[in-house]
């Protein structure tokens, strides 16, 4: 059961070093000079997404109608998911750098040592930049679920405020209002024809 449970936690660990393992053996080095470009725009658009999503996390708590006890919980939670954007863009710019260092090598690297011996390590590059990209892609799923879950923080968190004001003015929350559709909502209107004259 435990070993279930850490591997279902670890789970994009396990794909990328698979994926990595994979890429190491058969991968060609042209297919991966071929999208270097392209990993390098994708890993620099996620970088802009998820820096946004930081700066909401930093000023989403709000003190209004909470105790003590429920700021300390949903602070921990908070920086627990701030420290997940953080290692996701430090992924993002060490696989960038990664690529950029690979393409500059052209994918290969040659130690020689002492002597006649030398050999091909080009592979480890192909290795360390296919694990860290892989888990950079594989976290977009856990990222969308974090970003979710802060929506409906702020919602619980909006509704404790205005629960607070109620409680300090001493007016009753109004009831949820009704909408009357008018007659035609919703419906699809085509475009006028013009009079001919």
């Amino acid at each position: 059961m435990t070993v279930l449970r850490g591997t279902f936690r670890y789970w994009d660990s396990i794909l990328a070093v698979i994926a990595a393992s994979a890429a190491a053996l058969w991968l060609p080095k042209e297919i991966i000079k071929e999208i270097t470009p392209e990993l390098i725009a994708f890993f620099t658009i996620q970088s802009a997404v998820i820096l946004p999503a930081m700066i909401f996390t930093a000023g989403l708590l709000r003190g209004d109608g909470l105790t003590v006890a429920e700021i300390d919980r949903y602070q921990a939670a908070l920086r627990k998911q701030m420290i997940f954007w953080v290692t996701l863009l430090f992924l993002d710019l060490i696989a960038v750098a990664f690529l950029v260092l690979g393409k500059a090598a052209d994918w290969t690297w040659k130690i020689t040592i002492i002597g006649p011996h030398s050999g091909e390590f080009g592979w480890v590059l192909i290795w360390v930049t296919v694990v860290l990209s892989a888990l950079a892609i594989l976290r977009m799923i856990p990222f969308v679920r974090g970003v979710m879950s802060q929506l409906e923080l702020n919602a619980l968190l909006a509704k404790k405020a205005i629960e607070a004001r109620g409680r300090e003015t001493g007016t009753p929350e109004p009831p949820p209002s009704t909408f009357d559709r008018p007659e035609g909502f919703g419906r699809i209107v085509g475009p006028k024809r013009r009079a001919q004259s």
